[in-house]
């Protein structure tokens, strides 16, 4: 065994023991050169064998960090999944980000109780089609761990797939809706411009419902592929 697959094969027994969690960073390059006394290169291999092996993730400018389960890949491959034509993610706006109680709504939504705590955060993020706004629903006692800072390194796919259940299944709905007067202006679009509203109810491998996503972008420069394949 060469010195590079030895630091792969201990940074892998790490990740899965559970020191370095999904979505966290793992240290720098240079900082696992000094920790195992090796090359650049060496370094270099090991964690190109991760990332290889779907463990390690790499964020351009960012870092390292332990990928998760599940990718942006393969829950797009779900059935019946709406998806623009090109995914691209972006930096993000946080708009608001509290722990609310889950209400009737939600009681019915996520199937927990009205008093129990869900995390709301909204979101803005552009890109050269126009501006996306982003509201995710996270109870509490299945995303204790969350931390917003975590979007600015997951997808929302990814991030969905933190939490103490895993996700299996995406339930899908879309609606066109048209814009009052905050989401207009969030949009930066005409007041009663059609907008596409795209609500995603995460599952377990039961179908039991997770967290929920919803998405809104306006239906005027947007076009949605609908896979049933």
């Amino acid at each position: 065994m060469t010195l590079f697959e030895k630091i792969a094969m201990e940074l892998s027994e790490q990740i899965s023991s559970g020191k370095y969690s999904v979505g966290e960073p793992l240290p720098n390059e240079s900082d696992l050169q000094k920790i195992y006394e090796v090359s650049r290169t060496t370094v270099r291999k090991a964690i190109d064998m991760l990332v290889e092996e779907k463990l390690v993730t790499r964020k351009k400018g960012v870092g390292l960090f332990v990928a998760p389960e599940i990718s942006n890949q393969n829950i797009l491959e779900m059935t019946g999944v709406m998806k623009p034509e090109v995914i691209q993610f972006n930096k993000q706006q946080i708009k608001e980000e509290y722990l609310r109680q889950a209400g009737d709504y939600f009681q019915e939504a996520l199937g927990m109780k009205s008093s129990e705590l869900v995390y709301y955060v909204s979101y803005l993020q552009s890109d050269n089609e126009g501006i996306t706004k982003e509201v995710l629903i996270l109870p509490l006692n299945k995303y204790p761990d969350f931390k917003v800072s975590s979007l600015k390194v997951l997808s929302i796919m990814e991030n969905m797939n933190t939490g103490t259940q895993k996700i299996c299944d995406l339930d899908q709905n879309l609606q066109l809706v048209k814009a009052d007067h905050e989401l207009s202006k969030q949009l930066e679009i005409e007041h009663g411009e059609p907008v596409f509203k795209i609500s995603n109810k995460y599952l377990d491998v039961d179908g039991t419902p997770v967290s929920i996503e919803y998405r809104y972008k306006s239906a005027m420069n947007t076009k949605y592929i609908v896979d049933f394949d």
